[in-house]
C-alpha cells in the first residue's frame, strides 16, 4: 500500500490546525457573550425601564432556552451534520444579539435572549467536529484549546463590558459589540469550518425529543421557582419527574431513541456524567457565593474582607485564568497519568480547595490559594470531561453525548444555585441582611463532599479507547 507524500500530509495537518484555530475563535466568542452581558444588566434595566425582578428574566429565559435546545440540536447534529446545526445555532444567536441591541421593548429583548439559547450548544457541536477530524493527543490538545478559549473569552467579555461602557454612551452601541463578535464567527462557520462525515440513523424520535424538551423546561423552571413560589415549584418538579419517567420508558422501547440510554449509562460514560453533574454544583453554584463572601464586612459579619467590585474581579479573574491554564495542560498530564488520572486529580484539587475554605476562611492567603487550586483543578475537569465523553461515545453519537455532558453540568449548577440560596437564607442575620458564616461553611461542605466522592465513581470508569 502506497504512503501519501510528506507534502500532502503536512498540508492536511496544517488544514486541521487552521480549522481548530477558527473553532477556537468561535468558542472565544461564546465565552465573550456569556461574560459581556452580566456587568451591563443594570444599564439594560435602566434603558428599558424595567424592575430588578423583570431584568432577572434576561438571564432566566436564555438558560431555559439553552436547556431545551442543547440535547435536540446536538442530536440533530449527529443526524444531519454538526456544522449544519452549528450554522443554525450561530444564525439564531446572531439574530438574538441584534434584537437585544436594537429592540424597542423588553418583550422583544427577551425574544432575542430566547434565540440566544443555542449558544450553549456551540461547544458540543464543535467538539463533535474536532472528534470527527482528528484523534488521539492532537484531539485532546484541540479540546483543551477550545475550553481555554471559552474561559478566556468569558473573562475578556467581562472586562470589555466595563471598557466599552466607559466611552459608549448609547446602550444600543454597547450592546452591538456582541453582534460584531458573533457576525465574525458566523463568517468563519459558513466559509472555513468543515462538515463532519459520520452520521447516525436519519430517523427522528419526535416523541422522545418533545418529552425531553418539556422535561428540561419543567425541571429548570421548577428549580428557579423554589425560592419565590415553593408550592408551585414542587408541583412543576413533580411533573418533571413524571415526564422523565415516561421519557425513559419510551426511549428504552424506541428503535431510534433521541438518547441512547444504554450507551449513556454504560461504564464508559455514567461516571463522566455523574462527575460532570457534581462538578457543576461547584462550578456554577458557588459563583455568587464567592462574590458575597469576599464582599462581606468582617467588622459586622465576622467574615469576609470587605472587597470592592474591582478587587473581587481580580480574585475571580485569577480563578478563570488558572482554569484556562488547567484546560490547556490537561492533555499533557493525561499523557503521563491517563485521562482517568487527570479527572481524579481535578476533582481532588477542587475538593481540597473547598476544605481549605472551611478551615481557613479567615485568612486571605488561604482563601486565595483555595480559589487558585479550585480554578486549576476545575480547568483539568473542564478539559478532561468533554474529552472523556467524546472518546467514550460512539462515533455517530458524539454530538448528543457531549450535549448531555453540557446539560448535566448546567443542571448541577441550577440545582446548587437554588439549594445554596435557601441554605444561606436559613442562616440569615436579620439586622445585617446577610448570612452568617455558618451558611457559607455549609455550602463549602456540600461542595467538598460533592467533588470528594467523584474519584470513587471515576475509579469505576472503563478505560477509553485511544487513537494515535
Amino acid at each position: 500500500m502506497s504512503t501519501p507524500p510528506t507534502s500532502l500530509v503536512n498540508k492536511s495537518q496544517k488544514r486541521v490546525l487552521a480549522v481548530v484555530g477558527f473553532l477556537v475563535f468561535v468558542e472565544f466568542s461564546s465565552g465573550f457573550l456569556q461574560g459581556y452581558y452580566v456587568p451591563l444588566l443594570n444599564n439594560i434595566r435602566d434603558h428599558l425601564g424595567v424592575t430588578d425582578a423583570s431584568i432577572a428574566w434576561f438571564i432566566t429565559v436564555q438558560t431555559l432556552a439553552a436547556g431545551v435546545c442543547v440535547p435536540i440540536l446536538a442530536k440533530l447534529g449527529d443526524i444531519f451534520g454538526h456544522r449544519r446545526m452549528l450554522r443554525i445555532g450561530i444564525v439564531s444567536v446572531l439574530v438574538g444579539t441584534v434584537l437585544v441591541a436594537f429592540a424597542p421593548s423588553f418583550p422583544l429583548v427577551l425574544v432575542g435572549r430566547i434565540l440566544s439559547g443555542p449558544l450553549a450548544v456551540w461547544l458540543p457541536l464543535e467538539l463533535a467536529i474536532v472528534h470527527n477530524q482528528i484523534q488521539g493527543e492532537t484531539a485532546r490538545r484541540a479540546i483543551g484549546m477550545l475550553i481555554s478559549s471559552l474561559t478566556i473569552g468569558a473573562l475578556a467579555g467581562t472586562l470589555c463590558a466595563g471598557f466599552f461602557s466607559s466611552f459608549l454612551e448609547s446602550p444600543a452601541a454597547r450592546l452591538s459589540v456582541p453582534v460584531v463578535i458573533v457576525a465574525v464567527s458566523a463568517v468563519l462557520v459558513f466559509t472555513v469550518i468543515p462538515e463532519s462525515t459520520v452520521r447516525t440513523s436519519r430517523a427522528i424520535d419526535w416523541p422522545g425529543f418533545i418529552l425531553l424538551a418539556v422535561f428540561m423546561l419543567a425541571l429548570l423552571s421548577g428549580i428557579r421557582m423554589l425560592g419565590a413560589e415553593p408550592g408551585l415549584a414542587v408541583a412543576v418538579l413533580v411533573i418533571a419527574l413524571v415526564l422523565i419517567a415516561v421519557f425513559v420508558w419510551w426511549e428504552l422501547r424506541s428503535k431510534t431513541p433521541a438518547l441512547n440510554l444504554r450507551v449513556l449509562f454504560s461504564n464508559r460514560l455514567w461516571p463522566v456524567y455523574l462527575t460532570s453533574f457534581l462538578f457543576g454544583i461547584v462550578l456554577f453554584g458557588t459563583q455568587s457565593i464567592t462574590t458575597t463572601f469576599l464582599a462581606g464586612q468582617p467588622d459586622t459579619l465576622g467574615y469576609g474582607f470587605g472587597f470592592s467590585a474591582g478587587q473581587i474581579s481580580l480574585v475571580t479573574g485569577l480563578n478563570m485564568l488558572l482554569a484556562a491554564v488547567g484546560a490547556i495542560l490537561y492533555s499533557s498530564i493525561a499523557a503521563k497519568i491517563t485521562l482517568k488520572g487527570v479527572l481524579i486529580l481535578g476533582t481532588i484539587s477542587v475538593a481540597v480547595g473547598q476544605v481549605m475554605l472551611i478551615v481557613g476562611h479567615l485568612a486571605f492567603p488561604v482563601v486565595l490559594v483555595s480559589i487558585a487550586l479550585s480554578g486549576l483543578g476545575g480547568g483539568l475537569l473542564l478539559g478532561g470531561l468533554p474529552a472523556a465523553t467524546t472518546e467514550a461515545s460512539p462515533d455517530d453519537e458524539t454530538g448528543i453525548a457531549t450535549g448531555v455532558y453540557n446539560s448535566v453540568k448546567t443542571l448541577g449548577g441550577a440545582i446548587a444555585g437554588a439549594v445554596f440560596a435557601s441554605t444561606l437564607g436559613l442562616f440569615l442575620i436579620p439586622e445585617a441582611g446577610a448570612s452568617s458564616i455558618g451558611g457559607y461553611i455549609t455550602v463549602w461542605v456540600i461542595c467538598a463532599v460533592a467533588t470528594g466522592i467523584c474519584p470513587i465513581f471515576l475509579a469505576m470508569m472503563r478505560s477509553h479507547r485511544t487513537a494515535v
